[in-house]
């Protein structure tokens, strides 16, 4: 691909996969029944959320068009011939779109979802190491797994010999993951200890898991 061309076409990616990742998909479903999942249970705005109030069906169907928000432009930066570092960070944009949305004002998502759709994009076998640990996670309970899983991929990448571009890549989608579960829900707890207890083992406040009515604009 010519250089002008590649100037221009990806940060045109960069931006619209933000914008698509950005998009509020399990809080607009969740609006089908007036709940605002900012306000129930773990207060993020995604599937696993999603599930606890409209069922696993409504969950899986999101959690897969969240998985497609990344997958689609980096798909699309592949086939515009980009190397797997420069395609990775579009889908990189999708997962910052999802967990610091625009149109929510602030945080939404954990990124899970995107970043499977992105490492699915751009190698397969990566997804491997973390849908065994999330199944671990599952069958444990723990949230540690989250952390093994997400938190040591890049470790997995330089172990597997990954091109240095790829493995950057990884590097920074784990670090926006790790950033994004350091914070917490809004109302989450500072300091030192509780944001490494966030980190590592995911232990986090709760709040009410009673329904409310969405009172609130979805977008600015």
């Amino acid at each position: 691909m010519p250089e002008g061309i590649v100037l221009i076409a990806w940060p045109l990616l960069l931006v619209a996969a933000y914008l698509l990742g950005a998009i509020p998909t399990a809080q607009l479903v969740a609006a089908r029944r007036g709940i605002d999942l900012r306000q129930v249970h773990t207060t993020n705005v995604g599937a696993g959320n999603l599930s606890r109030h409209m069922g696993m069906r409504w969950g899986l169907l999101v959690a897969l068009a969240d998985v497609s928000k990344s997958f689609l432009p980096v798909t699309a930066a592949n086939l515009l011939g980009f190397g797997p570092g420069a395609a990775g960070m579009v889908g990189v944009g999708a997962v910052v779109g999802h967990n610091w949305s625009i149109f929510m004002r602030g945080r939404s998502g954990r990124g899970l979802a995107p970043s499977a759709g992105l490492v699915l994009a751009i190698d397969p076998a990566l997804l491997l190491w973390v849908m065994g640990w999330a199944i671990s996670g599952w069958w444990m309970r723990g949230g540690i797994a989250g952390f093994m899983g997400w938190g040591l991929l890049p470790v997995v990448a330089v172990t597997l010999g990954r091109p240095s571009t790829e493995t950057v890549m990884i590097v920074v989608l784990s670090a926006v993951l790790m950033i994004r579960r350091a914070q917490g829900n809004v109302d989450s707890e500072g300091g030192f200890g509780p944001t490494m207890e966030r980190i590592f083992f995911d232990l986090d406040k709760v709040v009410d898991e009673i329904p409310l009515t969405i009172d609130e604009p979805l977008t600015p």
